[in-house]
């Protein structure tokens, strides 16, 4: 309304005017708004960008890398650790349960090996006199003993006999063992003693000798070849018998096992043994005409493996036991002089021939 009470028009021009007033007035707000946010910003910045902030945020980085460090430590050993080493046994058993085989039993060898052969096993214990007069012959008979039962019958073991052999006619620690062993039932069971008069030391002849004269004479399947310093390790006899039981079922045409070292623990197929005493002879012969020989194991173990002329057919058919199924007594007192550390070659080692298997 009007000074004098009436209304006011306001002409096209004024509101245009006023219209243009409420723009610039909105802008001017809008710039102000504007510029306290901007103003909140910088100070926010500068305050980030002092030297205090940055001490807070390095002392706050580096408390939390030193937790997560912790963390991450604590995880490995409370979780992780475990879960590795319960892993570790399960894949240890695991191997132990695929590579485990049972004992094989009396009965069953004793069935599936030639059972209408008089005697499964005939092992010649080979002995002579010692330097210092040593002798291993009670111990080491007493180690094959140990495996035999005391019934009075038993199938197997009335199918194994032991023979000690010797070719000296004066040797005391043969005569004592003879005089101990005969107060012992199972002994005198299934050990027979035989002595061959002579006074030489000649390893070969006396092989060649043995070999022939119980070869010829005693109707077994196996001949061994052992030596008396050479006891069976604790489970060694339960090992032999699984391996020979192995060697008739995944090969069938082996000429034999060889189970320990040197010059023992050489299990012939009773054939195989005579040949292999056809090599000791001409061996002697050589030698006696000033000839380079083999030593007489080595040349018992090329028959076996088929590396001689007469043991051909043996070729690829070798088989040992993963480990020396016997110990070593004599290591530094041979017969042939020579010796070696008491801790090499004795039981648990792994078989010399182990990368030989088959060939």
């Amino acid at each position: 309304m009007g000074r004098w009470g009436g209304k006011v028009k306001t002409s096209a021009f004024e509101k245009q005017q006023w219209k243009d007033v409420d723009l610039i007035l909105h802008a001017v707000d809008e710039e102000k708004s504007m510029a306290l946010i901007d103003g909140e910003f910088l100070e926010s910045a500068s305050a980030a960008t002092s030297p205090s902030h940055y001490h807070d945020v390095n002392m706050t980085g580096a408390v939390n890398k030193e937790k997560n460090l912790s963390f991450t430590i604590y995880k490995a050993v409370t979780y992780i650790l475990p879960m590795v080493f319960m892993l570790i046994a399960v894949l240890t058993g695991c191997n132990q349960l695929h590579t485990f085989k049972p004992d094989i039993t009396s009965d069953l060898i004793n069935g599936v090996i030639e059972p209408n052969t008089p005697f499964l096993f005939t092992f010649i214990l080979m002995t002579a006199p010692r330097k210092n007069g040593v002798t291993y012959i009670k111990e080491t008979l007493t180690s094959y003993l140990n495996n035999f039962p005391d019934e009075s019958v038993d199938p197997l073991y009335s199918r194994i006999q032991i023979i000690v052999y010797t070719h000296f006619t004066d040797f005391q620690g043969y005569d004592e063992a003879k005089a101990y062993f005969d107060t012992i039932p199972k002994a005198r069971k299934h050990v027979k003693w035989v002595r061959e008069q002579g006074s030489e030391k000649n390893q070969r002849k006396h092989l060649v000798s043995a070999i022939r004269k119980i070869g010829t004479s005693e109707d077994s399947v196996y001949l061994g070849i052992m030596e008396d310093d050479f006891p069976f390790c604790s489970d060694g006899w339960q090992q032999m018998i699984n391996t020979i039981y192995e060697a008739n079922q995944k090969v069938p045409d082996h000429c034999g096992a060889f189970i320990a070292t040197g010059g023992s623990g050489l299990i012939f197929k009773r054939s195989v043994a005579l040949t292999a005493s056809f090599i000791l002879e001409n061996d002697v012969l050589a030698h006696e005409r000033g000839e380079v020989v083999s030593p007489p194991d080595i040349s018992l173990q090329n028959c076996m493996r088929g590396k001689h002329d007469y043991c051909s057919s043996c070729t690829g058919t070798m088989v040992i036991s993963k480990t020396l199924l016997q110990g070593h007594l004599g290591y530094n007192s041979s017969t042939s002089g020579d010796g070696y550390n008491r801790n090499q070659f004795q039981c648990g080692w792994r078989h010399p021939f182990v990368s030989l298997s088959k060939q």
